[in-house]
């Protein structure tokens, strides 16, 4: 055995002993020690080529030229062939019947195959295509959308610049297509999209100007221009939701006569509009559920400027101190009169507002103007258009605001208007809901 210091002196001959390249310049002692590497290399890779992956490697072609090909694959990539194994996964992807199997196998191979290789731009390619072909034929939605944006890039990136453009207009990237037209020389196409959106463009700016006009006609009142402003653009854009919306708005919120709910003078009031009121158990202004009224039972109108009452020859008649009404009768400060023997009716002349009728029936009140709606203390008047639409009508002396803004002469009323008689000031009147 030896001892430690045989040990000592063989470890001082050692590195006395000369090393590759001793005795050289520093420069040559470098270049010797990488001549020696590469060799080492070499050496190890003839090696592995006989006893360890190279014989996989032929395992792998042996069983693809067999048929094999799941199992070639598996050892391709045992072999470190990932390329050859991603060519082989594109082979199987080709042979594939299913077209959602043929993507799975297109997807896998573009992960394996190294970045830039011919089978990297082959699986890239191929997926793509796949993403394409599932697609077209269906609404892009937000998920596929983002799959045929990525397959289109893929294409862009080996160079398929057409097919790429068609993905991108797929997927609704203008700018993409424009771009991939352009390097692929396709001017006749590139000029057809760019026109298509400066056209697209000048539509949409004056869709928008369009809905500023209609925003501007709801605020000012001029509800009805905007609703039929809305409906001509709905007749160029059916599938505009924001469009659709808003006219659903307008049409849901008309205030509707001749019956308008009112907040007036703190107070809810029941406006009654037009020339006259008619009773009745289902027909007329003011309905009453009630078997005791006849189907129209009463009357009140207009006749030589002063309000009277008529029974319309109903079944029960129409009692004042229990005696039956017969013929028109004018109505002095306040009547109280019985439907049918059991339906109590007041009717009284407003002291608030001159010329108008005030009415309790069912518990409601309701204040019936027989002609002219007028409100003396704001200045406005109600009317009903053709459409039973109630529309303001305001003055330059009696304006109507919303906020800022006033009124034009004529408005279409909405629910939930709010209304005052200065700029900004607290709202004088509300139109409520049914």
């Amino acid at each position: 055995m030896e001892s430690v210091e045989d040990s000592r002196v063989l470890v001082k001959d050692v590195r006395k002993a000369p090393t590759i390249g001793a005795g050289r310049p520093d420069h040559r002692r470098g270049a010797c020690r990488a001549r020696w590497t590469r060799y080492a290399r070499w050496a190890l890779g003839v090696f592995d080529d006989w006893f360890g992956k190279g014989r996989v490697r032929a395992q792998a072609q042996k069983a693809e030229l067999r048929g094999d090909v799941p199992k070639a694959i598996e050892l391709f990539v045992e072999a470190g062939k990932p390329a050859e194994a991603a060519r082989l996964m594109v082979t199987r992807g080709d042979a594939e019947p299913d077209p959602k199997t043929r993507l799975l196998h297109y997807t896998q191979a573009a992960k394996l195959a190294p970045e830039g290789s011919d089978a990297s731009k082959l699986a890239r390619k191929r997926r793509a295509e796949m993403v394409i072909a599932l697609s077209h034929d269906a609404a892009v939605s937000a998920v596929a959308r983002r799959d045929v944006l990525e397959a289109a890039q893929d294409l862009e990136a080996v160079g398929e610049l057409a097919l790429a453009a068609r993905a991108f207009k797929l997927a609704g990237d203008k700018d993409g297509e424009a771009r991939c037209l352009t390097a692929a020389g396709e001017i006749e196409e590139l000029e057809s999209l760019l026109a298509g959106e400066q056209f697209k463009e000048s539509m949409d700016r004056r869709r928008e100007g369009a809905q500023a006009d209609v925003e501007l006609m709801i605020q000012s009142g001029r509800r009805r221009d905007a609703l039929e402003r809305l409906e001509e653009l709905l007749a160029s854009a059916p599938d505009d939701h924001g469009l659709r919306e808003r006219a659903q708005s307008i049409r849901s919120r008309r205030a509707s006569g001749p019956i308008l709910p009112v907040v007036h003078q703190g107070a809810r009031r029941a406006l009654v509009l037009g020339e006259e009121v008619v009773i009745g158990r289902t027909e007329g202004t003011l309905k009453v559920p009630s078997s005791a009224v006849s189907r129209e039972h009463l009357r009140i109108f207009r006749k030589d400027g002063a309000p009277h009452v008529l029974d319309l020859g109903s079944r029960n008649g129409t009692q004042l101190r229990g005696i039956n009404l017969a013929g028109a009768m004018p109505i002095h400060e306040e009547m109280e009169l019985k439907l049918g023997k059991e339906v109590p009716l007041r009717l009284r002349l407003s002291g608030a507002t001159p010329g108008a009728i005030e009415i309790e029936l069912g518990g409601e009140r309701y204040l019936a103007f027989l002609g002219d709606a007028r409100l003396p203390d704001l200045g406005w008047s109600f009317v009903m258009g053709h459409d039973g639409w109630v529309e303001l009508v305001s003055s330059a002396e009696h304006p109507a605001h919303v906020g800022e803004i006033a009124w034009v002469p004529r408005a279409s009323l909405l629910v939930g208007d709010a209304l005052s008689t200065a700029r900004e000031g607290e709202p004088d009147l509300k139109i409520l809901g049914a």
